[in-house]
């Protein structure tokens, strides 16, 4: 059967194999880059056997795939992290001190009601079901055919945040900064407790989920303007909420809708 790989495929493909080339350039111990290069091929071959597929149900399990592809593409690139850049975290620990002030975010962390403290962190927890959201939203509304320009937005744009995590690793800046207490948030004990779990504790330069979300939110405003709208004011949660929760740094979610913006141009000249 003739193999017809969709555009977000194309991109999940492109992004694995650019992992695969990353391992062998990045000085790595030989173990860990045979890991690292065998799950690249995997996953890409995996992408490979799925789009030459046929069926209805084979085609509609495509339609939601790049969602794993997006996740795989998280978790792998931190597999190629050594060390963090010292140098780097000082830059935008310094970016977030001219926009906010030296303690700044601390003081509002502390001062501001609790009732904003746990919208924020409401807000950054939301970054998870977002994409699937606005997925289901978009083709149960009437626009199934709009599923590729949606994920080939939001893999651009996540994509380009992951792909540079082994070149530019940081810590987050709650891991640097004694910040917002945990007793003034109860979502924000949900946060930590997943991301204990299920982050690779590295921060990502441009920031991931505001990159994803927005992009993602901007798909849909396209097509159903109130439900897009919706979607977008989410995203802008997610990027304020993870500066003010010191999930991200202030540059991480700027850098992020910027790549949501390019992300969402370019879908529309894909598909």
């Amino acid at each position: 059967m003739p193999l017809e790989l969709r555009i977000p495929e194309w991109i999940a493909l492109g992004f694995f194999l650019y992992l695969a080339v990353a391992t062998l350039l990045l000085p790595l111990p030989a173990d860990r880059k045979r890991r690292a290069i065998a799950r690249a091929i995997l996953i890409s071959a995996f992408i490979l056997v799925t789009a030459g597929l046929d069926g209805v149900t084979a085609a509609r399990a495509r339609d939601g795939l790049p969602l794993a592809y997006l996740l795989l593409g998280y978790w792998l690139p931190a597999h190629l992290v050594q060390r963090t850049n010292p140098k780097l975290e000082e830059v935008l620990l310094e970016f977030d001190c001219r926009l906010f002030g030296a303690g700044g975010l601390a003081r509002f962390a502390k001062r501001a009601p609790r009732l904003v403290i746990e919208l924020l962190e409401l807000a950054y927890l939301l970054c998870y079901p977002v994409l699937p959201l606005g997925f289901i939203w978009l083709v149960f509304r009437g626009f199934p055919e709009q599923g590729d320009r949606f994920w080939t937005a939001v893999l651009l744009a996540g994509f380009c945040c992951y792909g540079l995590l082994p070149w530019l690793a940081t810590r987050a800046p709650r891991a640097i900064e004694d910040t917002s207490p945990r007793r003034r948030s109860s979502i924000r004990v949900l946060n930590l407790h997943i991301l204990d779990r299920a982050s690779v504790q590295l921060n990502t330069f441009p920031s991931g989920h505001t990159a994803a979300s927005l992009a993602a939110a901007l798909v849909v405003r396209k097509h159903l303007w109130s439900a897009g709208a919706v979607l977008v004011v989410i995203a802008f949660g997610i990027a304020i909420g993870s500066v003010v929760g010191r999930y991200h740094y202030a540059a991480d979610a700027i850098a992020g809708a910027a790549v949501a913006l390019a992300a969402f141009a370019l879908s529309g000249v894909l598909i």
